[in-house]
Order: structure tokens, then C-alpha cells, then sequence
């Protein structure tokens, strides 16, 4: 604003010193435009009609003169300072740069309350609906506003239906139609429909048999350089429990933490095939790709060993499209349909279906989700590792000394950089795998154990979507309640699990009559 001033009164001593230098006449008519153009001051300008430029009366020094010289000059520094007010209230928008929509500072009202960020079109709906409650309000106002000549006869008085004016569903167009169930959305199907049969929080209380018999020897981890972890600089401190030394900058695994979870997990992975679960192996590192995509093969499972596509469980329905679209121009391809391409048609074809197979190879006869997955190495399996999450999936892992644990239900705390441990943990996992298959194949049909559908209490918890759960850490009522958070974490490691009723197949959502 100072600065504003300045520049308006400097503009105003800059005229006055130009009107001191100049004639009257030539400092009136100076200003007579600059009248003339204001919108609030309308000066009409001088006219001389029928004599020569040469000939034009000069006009003297006078009082009048003068007057007229000094109220342009008090025009002229009352407009400097009306565009100074203008552009001194524009200095704190600009100041926000071209996203006037940003907050301008600590302290300023939400967004939402800014007018030009509200949805008129929902504010305006409630106070129309008042105001004109029957047709017959409506007729005047739809005659003076519709322009050229029509007649407006109304079938009924009922003007408003019952559907909204703006669709609760944000769709605009035709009337939303009554849908019981949506099959098209996996999370909805998995939470309502076909609940999991291996949940998340049935781990947490699941304990082997004594009498279980061992998956892998100590021996075996160190022959395979199981023991090494990351850099002692490169690590996750949640991963100090399974920790055993510092050696010479390099973290070392407790071998016999990992030998338990390692025993724990294919235990766990045999008792689930054995009931006819359906695995996924994931691992997109260039260490891991060779020995997940052995390990899916031989075990007749579904895998991602290149990249993770996003969206491959939750939303599964859009990936079949493409994985559609990649198995017609395969056909396509083996056909020879592509031969009457032009060259730089047929090149982009081609690189269209490496993409295309690089992603969904793994993944071509996968039908919907599956109950159990294996990831290699957290830190770089976490967005398959979040859609898990996210659909109660239970995750076995191979995790690494920087890797984050919170959200592997069963961990196998190890090397996950080196080709040998990789391929050791695979293949006692499909070892595993294989036999808990033969037990289940070599079980009659009547006789195989069902697992009874259950609605799954993680899917009804909002604290398993990331956002929500992280939203705020630290309430009050932790420490009322547990004594502090910490203390609220180790009683709810899941957050808030809600109770659910018994699962019912026949559910159905209350038609709106």
C-alpha cells in the first residue's frame, strides 16, 4: 500500500511540475481527455466550428484559466490515488500467484467457504426449491426469462419430484436407477458379497501345532547369506527386533527369529493350500524376477516379477480390459492380421503389446483376487503391499533390514538383495505350497473342509485406508483411556475393529419405495 502511495503521489508532482512549464490553455486542454475518458467524470471536449486551425482565438492567462488548471490538477492526483487504492488491493492476490485459489496465510478461511470455490449449483437448489413450490410459481418466471413466443400448459401442479435437483450420486443427466448390488467393484464384492476366507486378523491368534515339522535349518539360511542386511546407515528402526549385531557397518539378522518366522509362514502357507487357497508372488526387482516367476510357475499361481500395474486387485475389472486388449492383438499378431500395416503402424503395435505383456503376462487367466500374498523386499512391493491392505489380503514377506513391518502378517525377517536368499525362502514357501496342494487334492470332494463365509471386521474398519488412519496419531482419549498412545497401539494394532453380525447370503440392501 506505501509503496502503492508513493507511486501515486510521485505520478501526481510529476503533473503539477509539467502544468507549472506549460501554457493554460495547453494544461486545461490536456486534462480534458483525461476527464473525458473517467467514468465518473464526463468533460465535454473543445469544438471549433468554421475556423482555421491559424485562426483560433488564443486564450488568456485569466482567473478562470487558472481555476481550471488547478481542479485538473486535483482530478489528476484524486484518480492517482484511486488506482493506487486498486492496486494496493490487488498486491495480496497477486502475491499468490497464478492459483488465486491457494490460501494467501496462516489464519485465512478455508477454501470451502470462499464463494468462488462453493458449488452454486447446490446452494442455489434449496432456495429455488422454497420459493417456487408449484408449477404456477414457476409460470411467470419461465415466461419472462425464455425468450420468443410459447405457451406453457403443465400436465400436474407437482413441480418437484422426488429425486434431488442435483444427483446425490454427482452423476447429472437421467434419473439414477435402484441397483441392489454393484459386481463391478471388487471391494465392494469382498466386503459384502464373498467375504475372505483367510483374513487378516485371524494371524494375529493363529500358533502351529507342536508337533509341526521344520521348513528350513539354520544352516541352510547361512549357507545362503540369509544373515546380511543393508548398510547399518540404510535401515528401518521398527527392524531392531530382529536385529541380532553391527558388524563392520552391516546389520545381521537374529538367524534363529528368522528360522521361527520362516517355519511359522510355510507352516501357514501349506495349512491355506491344503483348504485350497490361491496364492500371488510378487517381486519386481531385477534380483527376484527369476525366482518369483519359477516359484508362480511351479505352484500354478498368479505373478508380477516386472512391474505392479496399479489396480490389479482393487480395481481387477478395468485390468481385464487391457489384459482383453493384449490377448486380441496377440491373436492378432500370431495371425499375421498385422502384415498389411504400414511400417511405423506396425512398429507402434508391436510396442504396444511389450508394454502390454511386460505388465499382465503373470496375470492373464487370474479370474478375481487371491487369498494369500508373497512379496519379496517391502520397500519396493508397497503400493501391491497398500491394495492388500486395503482388501484384507493376509501378506507373507521377505523383509529386508529397511523395510517396514507394520503391515506383513507374517514377516521373514532376511536378505532380500541376494539371488540365494530369494531363491532359499521361494522355494520352501512352494515347497510348502505343493504339498499342502496334495493333501488337498488327495482329500475327496465331500469330505474337504469348508470354510464357512464370514463378514470380515477389517473391511468395516476405516482405519485400514491409509488417509483416514493417519489423519490424527495422538488423541486425548489415548492417554485417558490406555495411559498414552503407544499403550492404545498395543492393544489395537489395527485400530478400531468394529463388531459385525453373521454372515447372511441373501443379504439385500432395503428398496426405496
Amino acid at each position: 500500500m506505501a509503496s502503492a502511495l508513493l507511486c501515486a503521489g510521485t505520478t501526481a508532482t510529476l503533473a503539477l511540475v509539467a502544468l507549472a512549464s506549460w501554457p493554460a490553455e495547453e494544461a486545461a486542454l490536456s486534462f480534458v481527455p483525461l476527464l473525458r475518458n473517467h467514468p465518473e467524470r464526463k468533460v465535454p471536449a473543445p469544438v471549433y466550428t468554421g475556423v482555421p486551425a491559424m485562426d483560433r482565438p488564443e486564450v488568456e492567462d485569466s482567473s478562470s484559466t487558472k481555476l481550471v488548471v488547478g481542479a485538473a490538477a486535483v482530478v489528476a492526483v484524486a484518480i492517482a490515488g484511486h488506482a493506487a487504492r486498486q492496486q494496493s488491493s490487488r498486491i495480496p492476490m497477486r502475491s499468490r500467484g497464478k492459483n488465486f485459489l491457494r490460501p494467501n496465510a496462516k489464519g485465512t478461511k478455508p477454501l470451502i467457504h470462499w464463494q468462488i470455490a462453493r458449488d452454486f449449483i447446490k446452494d442455489a437448489a434449496p432456495g429455488i426449491q422454497k420459493k417456487f413450490r408449484k408449477a404456477s410459481d414457476m409460470e411467470d418466471f419461465v415466461k419472462k426469462n425464455v425468450a420468443g413466443k410459447m405457451q406453457f400448459q403443465w400436465a400436474s401442479n407437482q413441480f418437484w419430484d422426488e429425486e434431488p435437483l442435483v444427483p446425490i450420486d454427482g452423476n447429472s443427466g437421467a434419473r439414477r436407477e435402484t441397483v441392489d448390488h454393484h459386481m463391478d467393484e471388487i471391494v465392494y464384492v469382498r466386503k459384502f458379497l464373498k467375504p475372505a476366507s483367510f483374513k487378516k486378523l485371524e494371524i494375529k491368534n493363529w500358533e502351529m501345532p507342536d508337533s509341526y515339522t521344520k521348513a528350513v535349518t539354520l544352516k541352510e539360511l547361512v549357507d545362503a547369506g540369509v544373515q546380511y542386511g543393508h548398510a547399518s546407515g540404510v535401515w528401518n528402526p521398527k527392524m531392531l527386533k530382529y536385529l541380532y549385531a553391527d558388524f563392520d557397518g552391516t546389520h545381521i539378522f537374529d538367524m534363529v527369529q528368522t528360522a521361527a518366522c520362516m517355519n511359522r509362514a510355510c507352516y501357514y502357507v501349506m495349512e491355506a493350500a491344503s483348504k485350497g487357497a490361491t496364492f500371488m508372488f510378487t517381486g519386481t526387482k531385477a534380483q527376484a524376477a527369476g525366482p518369483v516367476k519359477k516359484a508362480a510357475e511351479r505352484t500354478d499361481s498368479w505373478y508380477t516379477d516386472i512391474r505392479w500395474a496399479g489396480g490389479i486387485l482393487t480395481n481387477h475389472w478395468k485390468i481385464r480390459e487391457a489384459i482383453a486388449l493384449m490377448q486380441k492383438m496377440q491373436a492378432e499378431q500370431d495371425q499375421g492380421a498385422w502384415k498389411i500395416l504400414s511400417p511405423a503402424d506396425r512398429e507402434k503395435a508391436e510396442n504396444k503389446l511389450i508394454r502390454l505383456t511386460r505388465k499382465y503376462h503373470g496375470i492373464q487367466d487370474m479370474t478375481g483376487v487371491p487369498d494369500i500374498m508373497i512379496v519379496i523386499d517391502e520397500l519396493k512391493e508397497r503400493n501391491p503391499i497398500a491394495e492388500c491392505v486395503r482388501l484384507g489380503i493376509p501378506i507373507v514377506g521377505l523383509i529386508d533390514s529397511n523395510n517396514n513391518p507394520d503391515w506383513i502378517d507374517l514377516p521373514i525377517p532376511g536378505n532380500a538383495s541376494g539371488v540365494k536368499s530369494i531363491d532359499l525362502v521361494l522355494g520352501k514357501l512352494t515347497e510348502a505350497i505343493l504339498k499342502g496342494k496334495a493333501l488337498y487334492e488327495a482329500t475327496q470332494m465331500g469330505d474337504r473342509e469348508v470354510v464357512q463365509p464370514e463378514w470380515d471386521p477389517w473391511m468395516f474398519s476405516m482405519d485400514r485406508i491409509r488417509w483416514i488412519r493417519r489423519r490424527s496419531k495422538r488423541q486425548a482419549w489415548h492417554k485417558t483411556l490406555y495411559g498414552g498412545y503407544e499403550q492404545y497401539k498395543i492393544a489395537y494394532p489395527f485400530g478400531r475393529i468394529p463388531k459385525v453380525a453373521p454372515f447372511d447370503k441373501n443379504f439385500t440392501w432395503p428398496m426405496k419405495v
